[in-house]
């Protein structure tokens, strides 16, 4: 079941898609159903500059895990293998991103990230070149039909009981050059996309996510 985004930032987005995913984490298999959303006021804009892929340039996403048998009956703690799991969810979403065609051009930032309520995760955030559709810009794409924007993606993961929960966002860093109507509409502003994506990680009900997430 897709994981709700808090109130806080609910009203301003809207549900695009899911994608599920398979792996393996020591002898578990790992199930994970990504929800992404894409912000409302602004999706006319983010369908113009997407170049054939899913994931908008400014997007949230939660992530449901399932994991089979649990981590508890393979003897892993979720918050004691947190160090072990932050590496591995990152290398999953730069996957994720770059199956995408976004590319990952290096990470700005990788630390742990208090919560709230206590609960303390981990955040990467990655610099990433996100592609757009050159027809949009006036300056054309260099010959080669490509043309990108840069971008910045955040992925943070919490333990939650048994399982692991993971969020994050995807956010336009610039507009394109030469399309002057787009940008507008586009209202590239990165604070507020941090912002909401903070919001995220601060409002998710980790709880609620770990509720009949995990399998024996």
């Amino acid at each position: 079941m897709a994981i709700d985004l808090p109130p806080a930032v609910a009203d301003a987005w809207d549900r695009l898609g899911a994608r599920t995913d398979q792996t393996s984490i020591s002898l578990a298999t790992v199930t994970a159903e990504t929800t992404i959303f894409e912000h409302r006021s602004t999706a006319d804009a983010l369908e113009s500059l997407r170049s054939g892929g899913n994931i908008p340039a400014r997007s949230l996403f939660t992530v449901d895990l399932s994991v089979s048998p649990s981590l508890s009956t393979i003897g892993l703690d979720a918050a004691d293998a947190l160090e072990t799991a932050a590496p591995t969810v990152r290398d999953q979403f730069v996957e994720t991103l770059e199956d995408d065609a976004i590319a990952v051009a290096g990470e700005r930032a990788s630390e742990y990230i208090d919560r709230p309520d206590g609960a303390v995760g981990h955040l990467t955030v990655l610099e990433a070149a996100y592609p757009i559709d050159a027809e949009n810009t006036a300056d054309g794409d260099g010959g080669d039909g490509s043309a990108t924007i840069d971008a910045e993606a955040h992925i943070a993961v919490w333990p939650a009981a048994d399982v692991y929960v993971m969020a994050g966002g995807v956010l336009p860093i610039e507009a394109p050059d030469g399309a002057d109507l787009l940008g507008a509409a586009l209202d590239v502003d990165p604070a507020r996309d941090r912002e909401a994506i903070v919001d995220l990680f601060r409002g998710l009900d980790l709880e609620a996510a770990d509720d009949g997430a995990t399998e024996e």
